[in-house]
């Protein structure tokens, strides 16, 4: 009996072994299996890529005989219009790729641009149409990849998009000043039309006109500098203002009795208070200038 109990454990033993070397062999036949699945799943993958890295087709379906092209229509492409701008390119299959349909026509894309900004409509000879999305909405303000061929109306820019600005100048006014030894009659004259129009009259024999109908007159945009925006020079120690237009002066009854900046500044010897400065060096036409500032 135990000669028989000893064989038998022995038997149970050598199956025990037996099962466990079937384990590890199916075990390694399983992993076997999956390391392969793994390889081929790879290799079908660069077999893929492969085949999307060709060149695109050239389109043989195009938009020159279609009435929306020819009206100048805008199309829709993935639910957004988007309209004809920009000058036609050339078709290049390295770079674009067809990206949709619109009423039977092919559209492509560009792959180095910003998505869906831009689609381009194909057309005889290899040329391509683009047609651009406006950028309003949710693109006003921003910038795409390359500058936009529509003008963006002033009302889709949204405020928070807009620089900040200082306030605009003051409103300008615009009035015709008139030389004092004209008479009520020619301003009259003037006043009834453009100062910058002169009726010629006969032509002498110098070739000039010898009496001008209308006067010329000046335009000054605005009305006289005041408060600190008033003309002025330092003199003195003190400043001096402009007290009228340029007028002529004889510097022989007057008192040269300084220099700005080079000119000589005449003043009248009766000490009114007054000085007179040249238009240029050595002309008798000179300003007024007073240390009492214009009201």
């Amino acid at each position: 009996m135990m000669r028989a109990a000893v064989q038998f454990g022995h038997v149970l033993l050598v199956r025990s072994w037996l099962q466990s070397g079937l384990e590890v062999i199916m075990n390694r036949r399983i992993g076997t299996v999956a390391v392969t699945l793994v390889v081929a799943l790879f290799a079908g993958t660069r077999v893929q890529a492969q085949v999307l890295m060709q060149p695109t087709p050239a389109p043989t379906l195009t938009a020159e005989n279609e009435t929306w092209y020819l009206n100048g229509d805008p199309i829709t492409y993935a639910g957004r219009l988007y309209y004809p701008a920009g000058a036609q390119i050339f078709f290049n299959p390295n770079e674009m790729v067809r990206s949709g349909f619109y009423l039977a026509i092919p559209l492509y894309a560009r792959t180095t641009i910003e998505p869906y900004s831009v689609v381009y409509a194909p057309l005889a000879g290899s040329r391509m149409q683009p047609y651009e999305r406006p950028r309003s909405g949710e693109l006003a303000g921003t910038a795409g990849s390359t500058p936009p061929a529509l003008s963006t109306p002033a009302e889709t820019v949204s405020p928070a998009g807009r620089a900040t600005q200082s306030a605009g100048p003051p409103a300008q006014t615009t009035r015709m000043v008139f030389d004092d030894r004209f008479g009520a009659a020619e301003k009259a004259t003037a006043m009834a039309g453009s100062p910058a129009e002169i009726s010629v009259g006969a032509v002498g024999t110098s070739g000039l006109p010898s009496v001008p109908n209308r006067r010329l007159t000046r335009v000054r945009i605005g009305g006289t500098p005041q408060g600190t925006n008033a003309i002025f020079i330092e003199l003195q120690g003190r400043r001096w203002y402009p007290a009228g237009p340029a007028e002529p002066i004889d510097p022989s009854r007057l008192t040269r009795v300084d220099d700005y900046k080079g000119f000589p500044v005449w003043a009248d010897p009766r000490g009114d208070g007054t000085v007179f400065i040249p238009v240029i060096p050595g002309s008798t036409l000179a300003v007024r200038y007073t240390s009492t500032r214009a009201k």
